[in-house]
Parts: C-alpha cells; sequence; structure tokens
C-alpha cells in the first residue's frame, strides 16, 4: 500500500496525517487502485480514511455483431459464425451488457437492435437469421450499424462502452469508403474488433483493409483465423479485450475511480467543526486526477475535479494549503498536464478555481510536482507559493523552482526562480519545504531537495526568506556525502515542519534519503559586531618635520551574538587581516616600512574582545584632505558549545566579512585654528503637495545649501525616507555634489541618502542646489502622511547657525481607476403607440463596474427617474430592486416645467424627473468587478403629460463614484481626480396609430377636380361646338331639299 508515500502534520493538533497510496483489489478484469490514510496522535492510531475501498465496478457495455453473409460464405460457415455469436453472448450477458447483431453483403440487414434483444429466448432470434447471399459491402454496413444500431432510439445507451464486431471472410466491394465508415465510428468512440477468415486476408492489401475497419493499435483489435471452425481459438481473446477496464472510453476517460490512488498527496484543513482532510486522487478520471474532502468524522463530501483539465494531467499529485485571512485555497499540482504541467488554485469546493501556467513551458518539466507555501512573518496568512519543475532542463542544470507572492484568494505575482549550482543534473524541486526561522532575521526560510545531485548521492539547498519574498542565492547546500558515507537520493523527501526534536532549542530538520530518514540539527547562527577606532583620532597636520613619521595605534574589537538562540557560551576564532590605505596604490602608512598588511587571531564571545596594532603615517603626505581608508577582513570558526550539546555557531547569512573606517587628517582653519562653518540648507518636494501612489512614479526632492561661515570640510547632507521609496538618481543645478543611497529593507528602518557637497572644501559663501529623485513602489501601504528628514554636516570641529536640520511631511493619496460602463444587456431602445396610456414595455439597465488598480472599498450611487410630473415612469416603482444596494432616498428635479425642458432637451433624468438613489457599497480587488442591473416595466401613461403626438427622448440613468478623498485620487485618461458620471440611456419613442380615412376622401375630390378640369379644357377647345355645328348644317340640308321636290295643285 506504500504507506507513507504521503505525509503531512497539523500542528494545531499535535496530528500527523500517514496515507497509502497503492492499496491493490482484485476484480474480476483489472487490479484496482485505493488509498487510505491514517491519523497519529499521542502514539493513538485512527481510521483508516476512507473507511473501506471502493466497491469493484462493472461498466455498460453494449456489443453489436457485423456478420458476413455474402455468397461467399458456405452455408455451414454461417452457422459457425452464428454459433460463436451466441457463444460470446452467453459468455458476457450477465455484466450489464446488451447485443445486437446485423449481417450484411449486397446491402446492410439488421436483425437484432439493441432494444429488441429478448434474454429469455436470444438464442431463438440468433438461429431465426438467414444467410442473405450476394456481394461484400462492408463499409455501408458499418455507417448503418454506426448510425441506426448505435443510436439511443434503438435502444443503445449514451454511457456504455460500443463495441462492434466484423467478421468477414474477403475483401469489401467498396474499400474505398473504408476508411470514411471507420471515422464515423470513431467519433461515437466505438472500439472495433475486425476479424479476418481465411486465405483471402494473406495479402498486403487484404490485412490493411482489416486495420482500416479495426481501432489501434491492430496488434490488439485484427485477429485473423484460417477457418471460420478456428473461430473458438480467439474467443476467450476476444472475451477479455471486451470486458477489460483498461483501454475502454466511457465520456472520454479511460478509467473513473479504478485507479484513484487516493491520498497520493494529502492536507489537514482546519474548520469550525473540527480538523478535516483532502486526499489527492492522482489517477482517477483517466488520470485526470482530483481531490477528496473528508469531514473529522471521516464522511467523505463531493469528489472535486480541476477544470479543464485533460487525462493523464496527474491532478494531485502535490498538494498544499493556503491561508489568507482565515479562509483556506487549495494548490494543486497536475505536472502532466500538456505534457508541460500545471498548477491550479481552487477553494475548497471547487466552485472558484484558477489555474497557473508555467512561467517557463517545456515539456516534460513537470511543472507542479512539487508546491509548497511559505508564511513569511509568521502572520498565519501565505506569503509566497513555490512550484517546482525537477525535469526543467537548462544547459547543464537540471530543475527550477518558481516563487509567486500570494496575496489572498487567487491573486498571485512571479517572483524569483530558484536554482541549483550549475553543472549538476541533479532534479532540483524534487520536495519542497518550508521552515523555521533558522537564521534569526524574523523571515521563514526554504528547503529545496536535489536528489540526483552528485551522482546521486544527493543535496538539499536552503534558501533565506526576506520581506516580501526569497533570496534567490541559496544560503547553504548539504551535501549527502557530507551527512554520512554511502547515502543515496539524500533530498528525495523533506519534512513539512521544522520543530526542536533535539531539545537544543533549535528546529530540526528530518530528510529522506534511500532506505533512511535523517534529522539534521541547525546550528547556532550569530551575528557579529566590529569596530575600529584610532588614537589619536586625527592624523596631525600641525608638525613641519618631515623627516618624522607619526604613530597611530589601531584598536579592532569583535563581539557576537546570537541571532536564532539565546546561549552564553558561544564563542569562535576570527582570523583576520588589516590594510592600511587600502584604496590607494600608493600608500600612506605601513605597519614596517613597504608592508601595510597585517595577520592577526583572537577568540571573541559574547563581549567584547579588543587587539591593538600600532602602524605608522608617513611624514608629510601629500594628501590630508582624503582620509586613509583602513580595511579588516575576516573569518569566523565556531567553537563547540556545551551548552548547545556541542553545536558549533555559524556566521549569519551574508555578513560582510570586510569592513573599512576612514582615519581622516587635521584640517587647517588659519590663525585662528578653527573654521567655523554655517551652513544654511532647505529643501522641498519641487512643487508636488500629494505623493499619489499608483499614479506617480517618481518623488523629486529639491536641496539646497549654502555656507554662510568659513570653508567647510568634507560637507554632506544625509536624507532619510520612508520605507517603500527606493532611490532612483540625483540631479545636480549649481555646485559639485555626490550622491550614494541605502534603500530600507526594514519595515521600521528608513532609506537613508548621502550626498557630499563640493567635496573636500565647500568654501565660504557658496551655494548647492541638487534634485534627488525617488522612485514610488506602485504597491506600497503608507501611512496619510509620509516624513522626510535632511541633515547638513560637515567634518569641522565647530558649527553655527540653525538650519542644519530640516523635517518636512508631504501627504498621501492612493491612486485608483474605476470604470462604469453601460452593460451589453441594456435596453436601448423601446417605443409607444400615442394615445394609448395603459401600455407596458420591460427595460434593463446594467453598469458594470471595473477596477484597474488597486483593492479599495468604496460606493456606487445610483439614480433612476421614478415620476414624470405625477405619473409613473415605471409600473411598480416600490417592489424595484438593485441587487447588493439599499435605496437611500429620492431627489426632486431642479426643473419642475419638464414639459418645456423636453421639448428643448429630449431627455427624461433627475433634471426633470424625480429620481430614486441607490448607494451600493462595495469592496473590490484589482482587475475584478460587480454589475448592477435595474429591470422592470416602463409604463406609457407619463408620456401624455409632455403634449406631443410624435417625440423621440432618452430615459437617463446615472451612476457616480463615491470613496475616501482623503485617501484615494480617481485618475483615468479622460480625468486626474474627478470620476466622471456614468448615463444609461434607453431611447423612447411615441408616435401615432396609422389611418388611411383622409386619403381615401382627398383622392376622390382630387379625382373629381381633375375630371372637371378635363371637360373644361376639352369645351374650351372646341370639342363639343364643332359636333354640335355640323350636325345642325346638316339638319338644315336636310328642310331645304323636301320643299322644291314637293308635287303642284
Amino acid at each position: 500500500m506504500s504507506l507513507g508515500l504521503s505525509m503531512t502534520i497539523d500542528e494545531t493538533f499535535s496530528t500527523t496525517l500517514v496515507c497509502g497510496p497503492t492499496i491493490p483489489k482484485s476484480c474480476e478484469y483489472i487490479t484496482t487502485y485505493g488509498g487510505m490514510c491514517f491519523k497519529i496522535n499521542e502514539n493513538k492510531v485512527n481510521g483508516p480514511v476512507p473507511k473501506a475501498l471502493r466497491e469493484c465496478t462493472i461498466r455498460q457495455t453494449d456489443i453489436a455483431f457485423l456478420l458476413d453473409g455474402s455468397g461467399s460464405v458456405l452455408g455451414r460457415d454461417f452457422i459457425i459464425m452464428k454459433n460463436f455469436v451466441k457463444t460470446l453472448i452467453r459468455d458476457l450477458i450477465g455484466r450489464d451488457t446488451q447485443f445486437a447483431v446485423a449481417q450484411y453483403s449486397w446491402s446492410c440487414e439488421i436483425h437484432i437492435h439493441f432494444r429488441d434483444f429478448q434474454r429469455n429466448r436470444w438464442e431463438s432470434q440468433v438461429d431465426s437469421i438467414n444467410q442473405q447471399r450476394g456481394g461484400t459491402y462492408t463499409a455501408a454496413a458499418i455507417n448503418e450499424v454506426v448510425n441506426d444500431v448505435f443510436n439511443p432510439a434503438t435502444g443503445a445507451r449514451p454511457k456504455a462502452n460500443r463495441v462492434l464486431l466484423v467478421i468477414t471472410d474477403g475483401q469489401s466491394n467498396d474499400k474505398q469508403q473504408l476508411s470514411g465508415a471507420a471515422a464515423n465510428a470513431e467519433r461515437k468512440n466505438i472500439r472495433r474488433y475486425a476479424i479476418g477468415v481465411g486465405g483471402a486476408f494473406r495479402s498486403v492489401e487484404a490485412k490493411m483493409e482489416l486495420e482500416t475497419i479495426a481501432s489501434a493499435p491492430p496488434s490488439d483489435f485484427v485477429f485473423k483465423v484460417n477457418n471460420f471452425g478456428a473461430l473458438e481459438q480467439i474467443r476467450k481473446t476476444l472475451q477479455e479485450n471486451i470486458i477489460a477496464i483498461e483501454g475502454t472510453q466511457t465520456s472520454g476517460d479511460a478509467t473513473n475511480m479504478e485507479l484513484a490512488q487516493d491520498g497520493f498527496s494529502s492536507a489537514f484543513i482546519s474548520t469550525s467543526q473540527g480538523e478535516n482532510i483532502v486526499l489527492g486522487t492522482v489517477g482517477a478520471l483517466g488520470w485526470k486526477g482530483g481531490y477528496q474532502e473528508y469531514t473529522s468524522t471521516g464522511e467523505a463530501k463531493l469528489f472535486q475535479k480541476g477544470s479543464n483539465m485533460e487525462p493523464d494531467s496527474y491532478l494531485g499529485y502535490s498538494m498544499a494549503v493556503a491561508k489568507t485571512r482565515g479562509r483556506n485555497f487549495l494548490i494543486l499540482g497536475a505536472p502532466r498536464y500538456n505534457h508541460k504541467g500545471r498548477v491550479l488554485i481552487s477553494s475548497l469546493d471547487g466552485r472558484q478555481q484558477q489555474e497557473l501556467n508555467p512561467q517557463e513551458p517545456q515539456i516534460g518539466s513537470y511543472y507542479g510536482a512539487e508546491v509548497c507555501v511559505v508564511d513569511l512573518n509568521s502572520d498565519s496568512d501565505t506569503d509566497l507559493i513555490l512550484i517546482s519543475s525537477p525535469m526543467y532542463k537548462e544547459n547543464d542544470q537540471e530543475g527550477k523552482v518558481f516563487a509567486y507572492t500570494y496575496s489572498g484568494q487567487f491573486s498571485t505575482k512571479f517572483k524569483v526562480i530558484l536554482m541549483g549550482i550549475s553543472g549538476e543534473r541533479g532534479r532540483f524541486g524534487s520536495s519542497l519545504a518550508s521552515l523555521a526561522d533558522l537564521n534569526g532575521d524574523g523571515q521563514s526560510d526554504v528547503a529545496v531537495g536535489a536528489p540526483l545531485e552528485n551522482n546521486g548521492l544527493g543535496s538539499v539547498y536552503i534558501f533565506n526568506g526576506q520581506r516580501g519574498g526569497i533570496n534567490p542565492t541559496y544560503s547553504q547546500r548539504i551535501l549527502g556525502s557530507s551527512v554520512k558515507p554511502g547515502l543515496q537520493f539524500f533530498g528525495l523527501s523533506l519534512s513539512q515542519s521544522s520543530r526542536d526534536q533535539s531539545n537544543d532549542g533549535l528546529p530540526d530538520i528530518a530528510v529522506g534519503a534511500k532506505g533512511t530518514v535523517l534529522l539534521l540539527r541547525s546550528r547556532p547562527v550569530v551575528s557579529l559586531t566590529t569596530k575600529m577606532s584610532y588614537s589619536p583620532s586625527l592624523v596631525s597636520t600641525k608638525d613641519t618635520d618631515c623627516t618624522k613619521e607619526q604613530r597611530i595605534t589601531l584598536q579592532v574589537c569583535f563581539t557576537i551574538r546570537g541571532n536564532n538562540v539565546r546561549s552564553k557560551d558561544l564563542s569562535g576564532r576570527m582570523n583576520y587581516t588589516l590594510k592600511l590605505d587600502a584604496k590607494r596604490q600608493n600608500f600612506r602608512a605601513y605597519f614596517s616600512p613597504k608592508n601595510r598588511v597585517k595577520n592577526d587571531m583572537m577568540v571573541v564571545g559574547e563581549s567584547d574582545r579588543c587587539q591593538t596594532h600600532n602602524f605608522f603615517v608617513e611624514p608629510c603626505p601629500e594628501d590630508v584632505v582624503n582620509p586613509m581608508s583602513n580595511e579588516l577582513t575576516f573569518s569566523f570558526e565556531g567553537q563547540q558549545s556545551a551548552a548547545m550539546q556541542g553545536l558549533r555557531p555559524v556566521l549569519l547569512p551574508d555578513t560582510k566579512t570586510s569592513v573599512s573606517e576612514d582615519l581622516n587628517f587635521e584640517i587647517n582653519c588659519g590663525p585662528d585654528k578653527t573654521c567655523i562653518d554655517d551652513l544654511k540648507m532647505d529643501f522641498n518636494f519641487s512643487g508636488s503637495s500629494n505623493i499619489e501612489v499608483g499614479i506617480a512614479q517618481e518623488l523629486n526632492l529639491t536641496v539646497s545649501v549654502e555656507n554662510l561661515g568659513e570653508n567647510s570640510y568634507n560637507s554632506h547632507v544625509i536624507l532619510t525616507y520612508p520605507p517603500g521609496f527606493s532611490y532612483r538618481k540625483f540631479t545636480t543645478h549649481q555646485s559639485r555634489v555626490e550622491c550614494s543611497s541605502v534603500d530600507s529593507e526594514d519595515v521600521m528602518k528608513p532609506g537613508k541618502t548621502t550626498c557630499y557637497i563640493s567635496k573636500p572644501i565647500f568654501r565660504t559663501n557658496a551655494k548647492a542646489v541638487f534634485e534627488i529623485t525617488y522612485g514610488i513602489d506602485m504597491n506600497g501601504e503608507f501611512n496619510q502622511n509620509v516624513v522626510f528628514k535632511a541633515d547638513a554636516a560637515s567634518n569641522n570641529e565647530k558649527h553655527t547657525g540653525n538650519d542644519w536640520s530640516k523635517t518636512k511631511e508631504i501627504g498621501v493619496k492612493y491612486g485608483i481607476n474605476i470604470v462604469v460602463r453601460r452593460s451589453e444587456d441594456s435596453t436601448g431602445y423601446i417605443n409607444f403607440t400615442s394615445g394609448k396610456s395603459n401600455l407596458e414595455k420591460p427595460v434593463l439597465q446594467g453598469f458594470e463596474v471595473e477596477n484597474y488598480l488597486r483593492e479599495v472599498n468604496f460606493s456606487v450611487i445610483i439614480r433612476v427617474p421614478e415620476k414624470l410630473g405625477e405619473k409613473n415612469i415605471w409600473t411598480d416603482m416600490s417592489k424595484m430592486e438593485i441587487k447588493g444596494c439599499s435605496q437611500t432616498s429620492t431627489e426632486k428635479p431642479t426643473n419642475n416645467d419638464f414639459v418645456e425642458m423636453l421639448r428643448k432637451i429630449p431627455a427624461v433624468n433627475c433634471s426633470v424627473a424625480l429620481c430614486r438613489v441607490f448607494k451600493c457599497n462595495l469592496h473590490l480587488v484589482r482587475n475584478s468587478n460587480a454589475v448592477y442591473n435595474i429591470s422592470g416595466n416602463i409604463s406609457s401613461e407619463w408620456i401624455e403629460q409632455i403634449g406631443l403626438r410624435t417625440v423621440t427622448f432618452d430615459l437617463v440613468s446615472t451612476a457616480t463614484l463615491e470613496y475616501d478623498l482623503n485617501k484615494y485620487i480617481f485618475f483615468s485618461s479622460s480625468s486626474l481626480n474627478k470620476p466622471p458620471v456614468s448615463k444609461i440611456e434607453t431611447q423612447v419613442e411615441v408616435y401615432e396609430e396609422a389611418t388611411f380615412t383622409k386619403e381615401i376622401i382627398g383622392g376622390a375630390v382630387g379625382g373629381l377636380l381633375l375630371l372637371l378640369l378635363v371637360a373644361a379644357g376639352l369645351y374650351k377647345a372646341g370639342f363639343f361646338k364643332s359636333q354640335y355645328k355640323e350636325m345642325m348644317e346638316a339638319e338644315d340640308g336636310a328642310d331645304t331639299g323636301g320643299e322644291a321636290s314637293a308635287p303642284t295643285e
């Protein structure tokens, strides 16, 4: 069961969890591997968790047989084929299986669908199948089985394994379509077995046809027998392959929980109900992985899997718990995701997850093989996440550890890469551990294992934590060969706690090697105080005898102090070297002629130990302005401490092993023998009234110094500035200035900039003006006001004036950039028919609020027009709510003559309407957002008051921001200090209902008028008059002729 492959400790309850993730359980066709864990507390063993291994599972399987019924198959062989099918069904029928049978020749005939299979008479169903005879159209038959048989409508089960057995005795007549038919089956996850019977499959082409039909690899899915009588020889192999869980596919997963290996990684979770545990299930869901939480009583919660994990990702291979503000978040490694690795940050319930992809992706690097969380300052909140890639290869190195700062929930930022020594393929990062504070600097330290270094003997590296991160340079490399001869793979595992096991008051570390666990005791760490002093303190320049050298006595003192332990018998041997006038090639002092170097030693302890050395300064040196810099270099060798059980102390890492102390010359100040300077110094913030954190990147200080007295020697200004500022540069505007600076490394200690003015002599009435530029930490946290202090000084013994020191404050405001915009779902347009007051239209107005800079508390004030005049705009304003907001008040319009205003400016807003005011208090971290929706029905009854039959206007809701103006300053591209008012406008159109009565009457009248006009025109043109005249003339002619021919009497 590999008990102890994963172990973790809960220091709160003094409980150790020991897991064995590889407990085998023999099922019929597979050996499953589950895991169990045991709690050990005060020599009591509780468990196991889970309480029992999972039961063997039997999967649903749908099996379809496709038989070759072509004319080339003899009748007796077709019967043998059917008997072979019956035997296979008989062997498999009790395993949640169902069967279908079809045959093919010219066409495909489905004899038994899955839904038609009758368990009490299935043999007679198979016996009743008659051979078709004809051609061999295999591809068409496969397509029909895939589409018709493996179909839920005909009885196929959606989540069942799908198996198709094709039995044929010859090549297909439609072999060109075989690859398409196989691809069709592959898309439905159908495993295909191809069984070729007879000598026809000895040719290469026929063999390729079988391989095209079958699933890959051919060695597992293609069978060839010489005749139908030999089918029985392959029956058992087929039976085992069909049922075996290995290689099956159900919903894309090769296995479910059969190979979960619970407890491959593990962690304790402290809850209000007790101490829960979380187990990594690296082999779950086809090795996608996941995790399972168990309560303190051993009850399993809902299994959680990672989002977007692929098969063989191994999620849960490693695990750690990050803590922030009382909440727990799981850090889970998936080192084989996409062959490169991934780390998942997840809430316990799995509802919130975020992926961390490799900072430097590399195939096979195993990113996420180990994860570790570090609480640097012991405040119970996680500060760092370490993720290892032990297989990462670069030049002649192997393995990297990526360090990320962690500021809560899913907020991470890449910080630095940790690496071992070059020239070693050591699998650096195979193990990680967060340790106690080993060196006594108040920051937790980290151990990294490299078990293959030094030809497999192994090493462990110690990296020291520092404020806000970790030092990428290791402080110690512990070789396995130096611990115990014969060790192999030293550093393969590391204890996750560093308690004092040896009762010496110091933390210890357990390190695993092959077949061995070793307890490494940490050594006392001491800090060293070094002091150099001279007698006399100055080199005299009064003597004019240039043949007489001057003797100086140099005293060297050392004191050590326990940094991580309180012990009175810590001691060590100091070997040291003195070098006089070390910065000059032509030195001005010596211990003996032409020799300025001296070696010595002394044993030091926790009280001052001093030794004196005499040296000589050459007579009348040319340079008496610049001091003599004398250098002391040393090494420390700790001596055994009886109180510490024989341990030897070591120096605090990064202790400077070289110090210098200047020896100055007397300064000639004329007849009165005293130079009294009068330095007048002042500074300002170069016009800045506030520090705008997150907006301004730099702060400039303008310093002016004037000497109103006698000559000033080695004049300088010391500026102290708060933590969070970093020295960038200095710019000289007047005189000659040289500046150097040391930034703050501790929140309690300010930074210091030293600027020398016209070194070595700042003459009478001279003036210097210069500017110092400091960078502002964009993520820094400062007091409401920060203090800068400037002090002027010189090497003169006497001074006058009172403008030597200045202290000034400048206010701090934090830049915020919050954008309030219209959400995409907002309603842009509605319309109403004029004159109808009972209409309603649904409207949604949404504000999306997004924070781009820093974490901030603020409020969004939303104003919604509620009533125009005496009419409600929304149908039921009393029920209107905005989720996450509260109604604070209503605001009266600033203009009561809304009709006149709307005719000038068609906008219904808070200037003309009574508005309801909502206040939404929220807290947003950087790059997060929130959405507030105003939704309801808009009524048409208020529109008649406007008195317009047709009109288009905007219904306007607004949102403004409220925040602490004393603490924050708004920043955006369009405004420097005032957030804009955001609006949502929904266009409302009112139009008259269409009517055609006027058009009809107008058309009739127009037509009649047109007719009269045409008639009048014709009459005027003589059209009617000409015809009438002709008719009258014809009538007159007829009358005359009658009278002439009348007979006489």
